[in-house]
């Protein structure tokens, strides 16, 4: 039987290089013995760290918590007994496993970015992702590796921030202040929108350097939370946030971002009660504030404990004083908590009889 000759633009005439989306089975055959740079440059973990014995952990602390498998040069896996290991998410297996773990990340990010590092060509880096993860590290600027146009993304993103925030009117002000009991002046200041698009509310979400890479949708008919196609996790930093601060207050979503923020406080939200702590940990050495309050949620499933603890124990390497408070008489969250009537005495109140938290506390505290 004749063969029809392939028509041009069929992907028998395309370049497989161009073609043909990298496998996980090549980028872990091309990372054996490599391992060890990848992670020291994903999250700086010392090279003498990954000798299989135990070691402080870089995400948790400790003293002797984490360790390198024996076959860590082959596979790149490693352990945390505090926060990395056969109960967590994700949990030990091989070095794409590590990457997601160090980089808060999902497995498609964790992949990207060690082609990335390797400087691979592959489609699938330079094509959209829908995936909602916690932003990464960026790869070494040492080597001199030709990046994804990721930029373009944030871009796109910023258009759609600022164009939801630039539609909205007076009144769908009022009614939005109304709905969720903040100021309109908070709202304002963390730049949320409308986007008739997703019919729902629009709130930015920015890197440490305060650019946009992600946009939070919240339905108001619903409250259901989703994020724009191509957003990574960042946080939720107002406008005329000072340069230098003091004490910085760090909230669990934006809500409670924007209810301290409307006591007069220097605030910054994160994603959830577990994210974006590389982001929070680059702000903070920006900000150089000489406190950090953790105000954390105080969730039935402790979710919000474990995170505010895990979040302290990092804080405490960059800053002087680490305080973790909780919102009393059984509210749930800071949002709750100042709308039941509290002020900002009687927040200052919690945060001076909390325990202060310092790196030499902490190192005895996760001995």
């Amino acid at each position: 039987m004749n063969q029809q000759p392939p028509k041009r633009g069929d992907s028998a005439t395309r370049h497989p290089k161009h073609n043909r989306r990298v496998s996980f089975a090549e980028i872990k055959k091309a990372m054996v013995g490599r391992w060890g740079d990848a992670v020291r440059d994903a999250a700086d973990v010392p090279r003498k760290h990954l000798d299989g014995r135990g070691h402080p952990c870089v995400r948790c602390g400790g003293t002797d918590r984490f360790a390198a498998f024996a076959d860590f040069k082959v596979r790149g896996s490693v352990h945390c007994r505090g926060c990395f290991n056969a109960d967590t998410t994700p949990r030990p297996g091989d070095g794409i496993d590590t990457l997601c773990w160090l980089l808060d990340c999902d497995t498609a990010r964790a992949r990207q970015w060690i082609v990335e590092w390797l400087g691979w060509d592959d489609p699938e880096c330079s094509s959209e992702s829908n995936t909602d993860s916690g932003p990464l590290s960026p790869p070494p600027a040492i080597r001199s590796i030709s990046l994804p146009p990721r930029d373009k993304h944030n871009q796109k993103l910023k258009r759609l921030a600022m164009s939801c925030y630039k539609a909205m009117k007076p009144k769908w002000w009022d009614r939005l202040s109304h709905r969720l009991d903040l100021p309109v002046t908070e709202l304002q200041r963390l730049r949320v929108g409308w986007s008739q698009q997703h019919h729902a509310t629009t709130w930015p979400m920015r890197d440490s350097r305060k650019r946009i890479i992600g946009v939070r949708l919240r339905s108001m008919s619903t409250g259901k939370k989703w994020s724009v196609k191509n957003s990574t996790n960042g946080l939720f930093i107002p406008t005329q946030l000072p340069s230098q601060v003091d004490r910085l207050f760090i909230a669990e979503g934006p809500t409670d971002c924007a209810s301290l923020l409307s006591l007069g406080f220097d605030c910054i939200g994160r994603p959830s009660c577990s994210g974006a702590v590389p982001q929070t940990l680059k702000l903070v050495k920006r900000l150089h504030p000489h406190e950090c309050v953790i105000v954390a949620d105080d969730d039935t499933n402790l979710a919000g404990k474990k995170g505010a603890e895990l979040l302290a124990a990092r804080l405490a390497t960059v800053c002087p004083r680490v305080r973790i408070i909780y919102p009393p008489g059984g509210h749930n969250d800071a949002r709750d908590w100042i709308r039941s009537g509290a002020n900002a005495d009687e927040v200052l109140q919690i945060v001076h009889a909390s325990t202060t938290r310092s790196l030499k506390i902490m190192k005895e505290v996760v001995k």
